[in-house]
């Protein structure tokens, strides 16, 4: 493992410890029924391994060739960069939260450090903001939300949460049903297919890789593909983008940052579920790259 994997892991280990040690109010990351996908762990049980079809030659060079995006521009922008504020401020951003909030009726509320959004069904989702003091023997923390609208796509209400020891994440409501979801934005690479009924996470820097495909329909969110390494792979996996709404494109190194080959894949769903497409599947199978969907 690389020095700088180890730094964001010990990032974010420090901020989940500091979590756990905070005011249980509002929802966490870790709440019964959200859904995590910043979590490696996430699988899909009783899933079936995805099949391997083979790609054209024209589809590999367009893959292999194109950008390697990462973390540090994340699709999803952070509050300061949502709201517009320059410089940053907290008046302004409770401003135009308000006016985000404004736009939802009386699905969205703020009282204070308590933020609440209501679904059409179901229990709402309520937000707290904390603050511990710093003591003798030990760091002070907090915790801040923010409303920042809905997504495009699906409609889903959108909180980030600002962590005082970790890089910051989202939560995604279902509006209907109230179902959420957490995803580690700044940390892990977190981006939405261009139609927004598919969101895509993993964290690219500590292997081994472990990504994580949720639906965000009017049903979800829930787990629709999980692509993994075996544990003792020095395989890298890159993420090359969305190519459209029903398909993305990753960048296999198999020996890690050197070495053999590189091999470009496209991971696309249709009505029959999912499949990965490789100018060599053979060699996909040798490296245990797997994804799997559910089995029905």
């Amino acid at each position: 493992m690389n020095p700088f994997s180890v730094i964001f892991l010990c990032a974010a280990w420090a901020g989940i410890a500091q979590a756990k040690d905070a005011p249980r109010a509002g929802l966490f990351f870790d709440s019964p029924g959200v859904l995590n996908l910043a979590e490696r762990t996430q699988t899909i049980k009783n899933g079936r391994e995805v099949p391997a079809t083979l790609m054209g030659a024209a589809d590999s060079n367009e893959i292999l060739t194109a950008p390697t995006l990462d973390e540090a521009i994340p699709a999803l922008g952070f509050s300061d960069d949502e709201y517009g504020c320059k410089p940053p401020s907290r008046a302004c951003s409770l401003m135009h939260e308000r006016a985000l909030m404004d736009a939802t009726g009386t699905a969205v509320k703020r009282d204070g450090r308590r933020l609440t959004i209501a679904p059409a069904s179901g229990s709402p989702a309520v937000f707290v903001d904390w603050t511990m003091a710093t003591t003798k023997s030990a760091d002070g923390d907090h915790t801040t939300h923010a409303y920042l609208g809905r997504l495009h796509g699906n409609g889903y209400h959108r909180v980030e949460v600002q962590f005082g020891h970790d890089a910051p994440g989202d939560f995604l409501i279902n509006p209907d049903n109230g179902a959420t979801a957490f995803v580690h934005n700044g940390s892990d690479i977190v981006t939405p297919a261009p139609d927004g009924m598919h969101l895509l996470t993993f964290n690219a820097l500590n292997p081994p890789a472990s990504l994580r495909v949720a639906t965000l329909d009017t049903a979800g969110p829930r787990l629709a593909l999980t692509c993994t390494v075996q544990a003792d792979s020095p395989a890298i996996v890159q993420f090359k983008g969305w190519h459209d709404a029903a398909s993305f494109d990753l960048a296999l190194l198999p020996g890690g940052a050197i070495g053999e080959e590189i091999i470009a894949l496209r991971v696309r769903h249709d009505a029959q579920g999912w499949h990965v497409a490789s100018r060599d599947p053979d060699r996909i199978a040798a490296v245990a790259f797997v994804c799997r969907q559910p089995s029905s």
